[in-house]
């Protein structure tokens, strides 16, 4: 009598830990590049937000009929409503992204000048507007455009990234008769 034998169909215990140990060197490997790729979407999105918050600030002047104060921190952005007495109102507040140790993503400087910042400027002191304009404070009005007649300039350092990386820079720049607002990335910061 011959007996048939039955292969067992499935994987031994030595190929399934080499498929275990190559699922771990891959994982290792890549957690570094989703780690990096993360820090660099915090930049770009914090511009995008920055924009957006300054494009919701246009509207509401334009909708409102009345001057729109947006004041730019290193770590957040304040926005009031002007009333007809002077004094200003606030109606929001947006927090940036959390910190990193020392280091965030940071609006380090709003210049009308167009010149590139060498560091950080701005603090996290918040003030209220008054009746001049401080040089953190874009003003728009109800036809849609800024106070002055000079483009804003608002630079965006991600600083958890090394120096030179190519998502460190951003820019948001505001045209002041038409209240434009853009955004430029891989700016040399």
């Amino acid at each position: 009598m011959v007996t048939a034998r039955h292969n067992d169909d499935g994987f031994t215990l030595t190929e399934t830990m080499v498929v275990v140990v190559i699922i771990s060197i891959l994982s290792a490997l890549a957690t570094p590049l989703f780690t990096r790729d993360n820090n660099a979407r915090k930049g770009r999105s914090w511009t995008q937000v920055v924009a957006q918050t300054l494009q919701r600030a246009r509207f509401q002047a334009m909708g409102d009929r009345t001057n729109i104060h947006v004041k730019l921190y290193r770590a957040h952005l304040d926005m009031y409503r002007e009333k007809p007495d002077g004094s200003c109102e606030l109606l929001s507040t947006l927090q940036g992204p959390l910190a990193d140790g020392a280091k965030t993503v940071a609006i380090w400087d709003v210049n009308t000048t167009g010149g590139t910042p060498t560091a950080a400027v701005l603090n996290n002191a918040t003030v209220a507007p008054t009746s001049t304009v401080a040089a953190n404070e874009i003003v728009f009005t109800p036809l849609g455009g800024t106070l002055g007649t000079t483009t804003w300039s608002i630079f965006i350092c991600n600083e958890t990234l090394n120096t030179g990386h190519t998502d460190r820079g951003f820019l948001v720049t505001i045209t002041p008769l038409t209240g434009f607002i853009r955004t430029r990335t891989q700016v040399p910061l």
